[in-house]
């Protein structure tokens, strides 16, 4: 949701990581649990990440937006050439 139309690929891609993870450990003959615990860990690492990613480049774009509404406010309230104000 915060990442926009990247996150319709982001979601699998985290999903992807998790299962292959858990796989490669069920191949190298450790247990059931651990393949399961591996792979729920990077699915919630990875998500964190993509959340803490989307949530600062939307902070990022409403800081933006705050400081080009000041700047404008600034200039509509500056008084004009003639030292008249608007």
């Amino acid at each position: 949701m915060y990442l926009g139309w990247v996150g319709l690929l982001v979601l699998p891609s985290i999903v992807t990581a998790a299962v292959f993870a858990g796989r490669a450990l069920r191949r190298r003959g450790r247990g059931k649990g651990a393949a399961i615990a591996v792979g729920l860990l990077v699915f919630v690492v990875l998500d964190l990440v993509a959340y803490f990613v989307g949530i600062t480049l939307m902070l990022d774009a409403k800081r933006e937006l705050r400081r080009e509404m000041l700047e404008r406010r600034e200039q509509a309230a500056a008084p004009g050439p003639a030292g008249q104000g608007p």
